[in-house]
């Protein structure tokens, strides 16, 4: 019989988000080792945008993208450093397929440039959404590990998503380091540490400038 870990917890959040009191469930599959997960790929994602106020799809990648890159400890890899990466070893340029073959292309090369990577999918055909994020073994596309999150105060917004994989990005920091070692927690710590003073920086700079972080901060 099939044997996962899976915890539903309520999230008290007051100043640095906007998702007050919101409810995650993470799943750990059976075998998974999540401290092996050094660089992560973000995915297409399964989004359809149903709203005016919610981000395109482009867009929403790279949200994604950006919230892991200024939470996780992690090294983060977009999706179009991986479809750039593709074409550059293989000449396949997955932008000229349609979705299904795309998937399967970056399923089949992207081990080449990360251990694991990551599909969001989002749930948006009711008042409020629901954000799921599975880790897939680059690999062998094996699931690994799910995260899923909703509240009342959730709305359908590019700000709003971000928090959400924000919070994701943190909670597997978090469920990886239970099973760490006590030099690779402190490893992680001064990355963790490293993340926060560099999403610091990179907020104070667009404040202080008005210029879009990405274009004012050199990639990590």
């Amino acid at each position: 019989m099939k044997k996962f870990f899976s915890a539903l917890i309520m999230l008290a959040v007051f100043v640095t988000s906007s998702i007050a009191f919101a409810a995650f469930e993470e799943t750990i599959e059976e075998d998974a080792d999540l401290v092996a997960v050094k660089k992560m790929a973000v995915a297409y994602p399964n989004y359809y945008k149903t709203e005016e106020a919610e981000p395109e799809i482009y867009d929403f990648t790279k949200d994604i993208y950006n919230a892991g890159r200024f939470t996780s400890s992690r090294e983060i890899i977009s999706y179009e450093d991986v479809a750039a990466a593709i074409r550059r070893d293989t000449g396949i340029d997955i932008y000229s397929l349609d979705v299904t073959e795309a998937e399967k292309v970056y399923n089949q090369y992207v081990s080449r440039y990360a251990d694991s990577y990551i599909i969001t999918t989002v749930t948006n055909n009711s008042k409020r959404p629901w954000l799921f994020f599975y880790v897939y073994n680059a690999a062998d596309s094996k699931l690994m590990y799910t995260y899923s999150i909703q509240s009342n105060v959730l709305d359908k917004s590019a700000k709003d998503y971000g928090k959400a994989a924000e919070e994701f990005f943190k909670q597997f920091d978090t469920t990886a380091k239970k099973n760490m070692t006590k030099e690779e927690r402190k490893e992680l710590e001064e990355r963790q540490k490293a993340a926060r003073i560099y999403k610091r920086h990179v907020d104070k700079v667009t404040y202080k400038t008005g210029k879009d972080k990405l274009d004012m901060v050199r990639k990590k």
